[in-house]
């Protein structure tokens, strides 16, 4: 029998938040994949672990590759406003004054993570294993006892499995209140370079999906990588090896963050012609992929309702 919530309300109850949890992607093909198995596939991303200030046996410990997939809960309005982040390193000194002003006053999370979305209500999120991320104040005395944690179960072998799993289990939903991020800019007739940010991460108000351990250890994977030889080796793109390309094939379906069509508020296209294109790419669906009951061509015309035109929503909003 369901465990009853001690809590529960009847409809979205999100106040000062967003009702709604986004996930963006940099290329419209990411996006049709998504539409296409009806699933989001997670991935091994990197993660700087350095402000945890970890060593093991000497040696500073500082990312780990962490199977995740992240969401944000920005309202509206405030994924599309330009922010003041302060820039850094060597590509942005170089720029002139008038550059560095240009792009220090111009950035908004999609500048970052892509134009394209997809977007689902914050309850479907809830029932689907979604959890927002800890962000952690590097000044705390909560850090401190955390990254001594983790040190005792790089040194001890003798610790529960429980305790290491549940410390494991910690680390895939963390992240510290700022750090660096680094942006894709083409500016002008300038060639594409990558500008370092200096960025709040609480601002971001990341939800992260983390498969549950019973499905990573039905398809033989782990939620966290931390051996800097795999790391090296798997996020080389000049390197034919890459842990994220065995999470596409069939064995690994347990892993996938699983939707319907219905569960989706909002599909995002950076202009025009991406909207016309992903009309197309709707209208191609395969019929088995909605269901038999209902019109499957209003079902489609449905879904083709719910795409927005980021370009349109930056000068309405």
């Amino acid at each position: 029998m369901p465990q009853e919530k001690i809590y529960e309300l009847e409809s979205d109850d999100y106040s000062q938040s967003a009702n709604t949890l986004f996930h963006f992607m940099k290329e419209s093909r990411f996006l049709n994949d998504i539409l296409i198995k009806k699933a989001i596939i997670p991935r091994y991303c990197k993660e700087d672990i350095a402000y945890l200030k970890i060593k093991n046996n000497g040696i500073p410990f500082n990312e780990i590759l962490v199977l995740q997939k992240c969401f944000c809960d920005i309202p509206f309005h405030k994924l599309t406003e330009k922010l003041y982040l302060k820039g850094t390193g060597e590509n942005f000194l170089k720029c002139s004054p008038e550059e560095q002003n240009l792009l220090s006053h111009n950035n908004t999370h999609p500048d970052f993570y892509g134009y394209y979305g997809i977007a689902f209500p914050k309850s479907w999120g809830e029932k689907n294993n979604l959890q927002p991320v800890h962000y952690l104040n590097e000044s705390s005395s909560y850090i401190h006892d955390f990254t001594h944690l983790i040190e005792q179960l790089l040194a001890d072998n003798d610790i529960p499995d429980i305790c290491s799993n549940d410390i494991i289990r910690r680390l895939t939903y963390i992240k510290p209140l700022r750090g660096k991020m680094t942006r894709s800019i083409k500016y002008q007739d300038k060639a594409e370079q990558t500008i370092d940010f200096l960025k709040n991460f609480h601002d971001e108000r990341e939800w992260r999906y983390v498969p549950d351990p019973d499905s990573l250890t039905e398809a033989k994977k782990d939620p966290i990588i931390a051996n800097p030889n795999y790391i090296k080796i798997s996020t080389d793109t000049h390197n034919d090896f890459n842990f994220n390309t065995e999470l596409t094939k069939p064995y690994c379906k347990k892993l996938w963050l699983n939707y319907t069509y219905e569960n989706i508020r909002y599909l995002i296209v950076p202009d025009s012609q991406a909207r016309y294109d992903l009309i197309n790419t709707i209208l191609a669906l395969p019929d088995e992929n909605f269901s038999p009951n209902t019109d499957i061509s209003m079902q489609k015309y449905i879904l083709i309702s719910k795409i927005l035109v980021l370009n349109e929503l930056r000068k309405d909003w």
